[in-house]
């Protein structure tokens, strides 16, 4: 995922507070999901024009709530980033509110990337791994298939991976050999 814009952690964190205080953190999740699963970036764009008067964007905004069943905080945050002519900054806001959501719960998300779909044993297992050095955190676990590694798995935690694939292990061998060789 790429960083996010210091606007977009600024909607996100100011959002984050306002539905904390009105405890309010789950359902204004759910509504800017439900947003994000019908959100189109040309949509977005077309919403900058300046031609559209702020009226305008105020009706749409409305209809936008209206046919998303928004609550009235979710309802007045796209009001303001569409007057502020920032809704092209939505994927970024709305990924970096989850951030600060899970930060929140105290949830880790790990990605655990296979040659071939793993089977629920061997996940629970890493994830088993992954809880003991994290005992205080709420893991879950998000899977992956990438042929390219051969066989094993890589887990990602954040920005850190470990590398159990059998494509990894083939790479220090090699290294090890042109080393003994040289």
């Amino acid at each position: 995922m790429p960083r996010a814009s210091v606007i977009a952690k600024n909607y996100s964190k100011a959002l984050f507070i306002a539905a904390r205080k009105i405890d309010s953190i789950e359902s204004t999740e759910q509504e800017l999901q439900k947003f994000k699963d019908n959100f189109s970036t040309s949509f977005a764009n077309e919403l900058k024009n300046p031609v559209i008067s702020k009226n305008d964007l105020a009706k749409i905004v409305n209809e936008i709530a209206q046919k998303f069943e928004l609550s009235a905080l979710t309802k007045e945050f796209f009001a303001s980033i569409v007057r502020n002519r920032r809704l092209n900054l939505f994927p970024e806001i709305y990924e970096e509110f989850s951030r600060i959501v899970k930060k929140f719960k105290n949830i880790i998300e790990i990605e655990v990337i296979s040659a071939l779909k793993a089977d629920q044993v061997s996940l629970d297992k890493i994830k088993n791994l992954v809880q003991k050095k994290y005992p205080d955190k709420i893991i879950n676990v998000k899977e992956a298939v990438n042929d390219n590694i051969l066989g094993g798995f890589q887990v990602k935690i954040g920005s850190n991976l470990l590398d159990a694939s059998l494509k990894n292990q083939l790479e220090k061998i090699k290294k090890e050999c042109i080393t003994a060789i040289n």
